[in-house]
């Protein structure tokens, strides 16, 4: 492979689990020869999604598609998954999305914004939970693909569970190293490639914790000190409509888990554009498809 060919391109990695057409519409906004999209789909979703995604100008790769289940390590491997698929080229950013995210500004403006900001990392820290509190969630749990469940059996044994290793200390890794925020993250191909390598040691940190994709990879960085450094935004953030999230992405936690977005909201995400945030997420196209094409019609075409 010709690396030189490869310098300048940005890919797109994308976990999707509904919503065929709207995944649709995320790739047409994401078509451009400076990109190259990597999707993995859900494989336990009961949506029909086509074998095969097109796009005229990026390249678009369908990667196996496992079961992910929410507060899982599952997630993490979906992750690791579309790194170790991309990383086989070389891009100067991956940028990991889910299937109801969006670009708040077009592709000249991102690759413009990206190219004066290499060797820069974005991800969102968050204040919410202290290091002792985030400890928790290392612990080996059982039955982890049950989180979230309506099984009253389940449900009493991992609180029960979760009361017990809130007693204990975890040892699988120092708590000063301890930190989280959002999985959704624009990485450059150093970072990358160190996470693929890095593969066992991930594994061994984070099998069979609980939501521990949100503690991936602010703990990777802090075991890497020269990733902490290129780091864009370390900011914590509470959960705020006026704070600037530093992966970029425009996320509403303060109206929802997260809250999904409104034609009325329109209006919230240009501020969130104006004030940096390339991305947002979550639209859905079964409850307000209008913010979709709004979004597409007027943001992506200035």
């Amino acid at each position: 492979m010709n690396l030189k060919n490869k310098m300048g391109k940005h890919a797109y990695l994308i976990i999707a689990n509904r919503n065929p057409n709207q995944l649709a519409t995320l790739i047409a906004t994401l078509d451009d020869s400076r990109n190259d999209i990597f999707i993995l789909l859900d494989k336990k979703s009961t949506s029909i999604f086509p074998a095969v995604y097109k796009a005229t100008y990026a390249t678009v790769t369908m990667i196996d598609p496992i079961n992910i289940f929410w507060g899982d390590y599952s997630l993490i491997e979906a992750e690791l998954a579309l790194f170790k698929a991309a990383n086989n080229g070389y891009y100067d950013y991956y940028h990991l999305l889910s299937g109801l995210d969006l670009p708040l500004a077009n592709q000249d403006q991102i690759h413009d914004f990206f190219d004066k900001n290499l060797n820069k990392e974005f991800i969102t820290y968050s204040g919410a939970l202290n290091p002792k509190e985030l400890s928790v969630r290392l612990h080996n749990y059982h039955f982890p693909n049950t989180f979230r469940t309506d099984n009253k059996f389940k449900g009493l044994y991992h609180r029960i569970e979760t009361k017990l290793y809130s007693k204990m200390p975890q040892r699988r890794i120092n708590i000063d190293k301890i930190s989280f925020g959002s999985n959704w993250v624009s990485l450059d191909n150093e970072l990358v490639s160190d996470l693929v390598d890095n593969e066992d040691l991930i594994y061994h940190l984070f099998h069979n914790g609980f939501l521990v994709d949100e503690l991936f990879i602010p703990i990777f960085i802090n075991l890497f000190p020269k990733y902490k450094k290129r780091v864009y935004d370390s900011t914590k953030v509470s959960d705020k409509p006026d704070e600037f999230q530093g992966n970029l992405r425009y996320i509403n936690w303060w109206d929802g888990s997260p809250y999904t977005w409104r034609l009325k909201d329109y209006g919230m995400l240009q501020q969130a554009k104006k004030k940096g945030h390339l991305f947002s997420r979550k639209f859905d196209e079964k409850i307000d498809s209008d913010i979709i094409k709004k979004v597409v019609n007027n943001n992506l075409s200035s």
